[in-house]
């Protein structure tokens, strides 16, 4: 399913696509009627340029880049930083959040780790688990409380960090409907997945990778991306290294 809207102060078209399994949906993206989203800073020149909203120069393509990679993992000094070494494993570190709760938590956090080796068979994912929920949890420590749908709150993850590492999709390991029955949860739980997506990086959702990139969700945080996303983030930033240099 698709739907385009248009931003009345910029004229720039936006399509939204939308995955449903048994009608209820299951994943989706934002694209701009070009390769770029709104979110890249470009000047805009021309007639076209004021259409589409695209980078119309070589020079606003790569900064459209920069920025792109520097909202995946949190900023320019987390980008200058950024390697592709593997996650270290460390146990999870969950807050006090009182006795029934933080039972809760370890519980979800363990199911976590064996989804990330019985579904996708990687043991670093469980470590970028790991760090996101102990993200999710600093960042919304009160989730718990208003849900005891931990089934859910594992299907959210475990979806977040796939979309987050380009794991689920078209170009994927698994496409999402195929997601869902090997987690054993409703595939409603991408609802909530985009929900803690949303409240580690607001708005990120509306960004569009740059033609030839992976599609990832942002997080802007690079504890919960795989070394191999890394690997892929490296190559292109160090393609950027003058761009970065001068604008640093």
């Amino acid at each position: 399913m698709r739907s385009a809207s248009t931003d009345p102060a910029t004229r720039r078209p936006r399509i939204t696509h939308l995955v449903l399994v048994d009608g209820l949906p299951a994943d989706h993206w934002v694209e701009e009627g070009v390769d770029v989203a709104r979110s890249f800073p470009a000047p805009l020149t021309s007639g076209r340029a004021r259409r589409t909203g695209a980078p119309t120069t070589d020079g606003e393509q790569r900064a459209a880049e920069v920025r792109w990679l520097e909202v995946l993992v949190g900023g320019r000094a987390a980008l200058l930083a950024l390697d592709a070494r593997p996650l270290e494993q460390h146990p999870l570190a969950v807050p006090d959040l009182g006795p029934e709760h933080t039972d809760r938590a370890r519980a979800i956090g363990a199911e976590c780790d064996r989804l990330a080796v019985d579904v996708f068979d990687d043991e670093e994912l469980a470590v970028a688990l790991r760090r996101l929920w102990e993200a999710v949890l600093a960042a919304d420590p009160g989730m718990l409380a208003r849900s005891t749908r931990d089934d859910t709150a594992v299907g959210a993850l475990v979806w977040a960090a796939a979309r987050a590492n380009g794991l689920v999709g078209p170009e994927g390991r698994m496409l999402a409907r195929d997601l869902w029955p090997r987690l054993g949860v409703p595939a409603s739980a991408a609802g909530r997945g985009s929900a803690l997506l949303e409240r580690l990086a607001p708005g990120a959702d509306l960004l569009v990778a740059p033609p030839g990139a992976p599609r990832l969700r942002p997080t802007g945080r690079p504890d919960v991306l795989l070394a191999s996303t890394r690997e892929l983030l490296v190559t292109r930033r160090d393609g950027l290294r003058e761009l970065l240099a001068m604008s640093s």
